[in-house]
């Protein structure tokens, strides 16, 4: 079990964010799916949390490159969703998560632009800035669970904020800069930042506006499909941590759908297509979730062979983006 743990990397956390996002999609179809993913979120947190207890070397090494660091923010999103699956049991310890886990986001932002941003370079800019930056919209997304709208609403439009910024930036990065292969899978986080800003506005505003929602949802469907294009290439590839970009981003595109079509429906709002749209948000979790298994097969085979094979260590080390990683190609 210890070489297991050993070989866990921190992308992990975001395929617990994945499953987590996916229980809390599918809690209106079937209570036993939405606890089978806390579970398996549980199972994966625990890991990762396992490792940075028992080898917490390996993550400092890990937290020295932006990719790895930012991505890191992808375990305190996950015990936000997770609070919300503790919260009917245990209201308090899942409000004392929640606040932990928010407040860990918010210093891993400081700590990030103190020491990544101060020292600025466009070719270590990666989709992963989302994950840093807009992903405290998580927050408002699961604020209302502890009465919390008023500190969601807040940070949504910090997020947000981040967000018109780095969309511009991010995409100027992809146009300037070669990705390597192994950084790849992780244009599939292009269709998280709207969608998670739609989701956050609507769980956190007194009065949302239906022309901001109707635009946020068009919006996120279109980088949704942009992601599609991509996305046979990036399947095809071999398996790297960075697969769990494919995880959470498609689940709350689905979320949005879902969440932006109820909230104009009840506004009143006459949608172009309404009838096909039932069958458009079904196909979209159904993508969602088929999309979180694919990846959290890959993560249990790499993570199975790691100890059935151990001198396959040199091929472990190839899926791991390592502390290096942006010095591997050329600006």
């Amino acid at each position: 079990m210890r070489e297991v743990i050993k070989k866990v990397p921190i992308p992990t956390a975001g395929v617990a964010l994945g499953l987590a996002a996916l229980g809390n999609l599918l809690v209106s179809y079937t209570a036993v799916a939405h606890a089978v993913c806390g579970v398996l979120a549980c199972v994966l947190v625990g890991l990762l949390g396992a490792k940075i207890v028992l080898f917490p070397d390996m993550i400092r090494d890990d937290l020295r490159n932006s990719i790895m660091a930012s991505v890191s923010a992808t375990l305190f999103m996950s015990l936000m969703q997770l609070a919300t699956y503790l919260a009917p049991l245990a209201q308090i310890p899942a409000f004392a998560l929640w606040a932990c886990a928010v407040v860990a986001h918010l210093s891993l932002m400081v700590w990030f632009s103190l020491r990544f941003i101060r020292r600025f370079k466009l070719h270590e800019v990666f989709p992963t800035y989302f994950i840093c930056y807009v992903g405290i919209i998580v927050a408002s997304v699961t604020a209302p669970v502890f009465g919390m709208e008023a500190l969601g609403y807040g940070l949504f439009w910090l997020g947000f904020a981040c967000y018109a910024v780095l969309l511009v930036l991010v995409t100027y990065r992809y146009v300037k800069h070669e990705i390597p292969e192994g950084a790849r899978p992780l244009f599939c986080i292009y269709a998280a930042p709207m969608s998670l800003s739609l989701v956050g506005y609507l769980a956190c505003s007194p009065d949302p506006s239906p022309l901001f929602v109707g635009v946020l949802l068009v919006l996120a469907q279109a980088l949704f499909v942009v992601v599609l294009t991509r996305l046979p290439h990036l399947m095809a590839l071999k398996f790297y941590p960075s697969f769990a970009a494919m995880t959470f981003p498609f689940v709350i595109t689905a979320t949005a759908l879902t969440k932006g079509v109820a909230f104009l429906g009840e506004a009143g709002v006459a949608l172009p297509g309404a009838g096909l749209l039932p069958g458009l948000i079904a196909v979209e979790t159904l993508f969602a979730a088929f999309m979180v298994l694919f990846v959290l097969g890959h993560y249990a085979r790499f993570l199975l062979e790691s100890v059935e094979h151990p001198k396959a260590a040199a091929v472990v080390k190839e899926t791991q983006m390592n502390a290096h990683f942006a010095e591997n190609f050329e600006n």
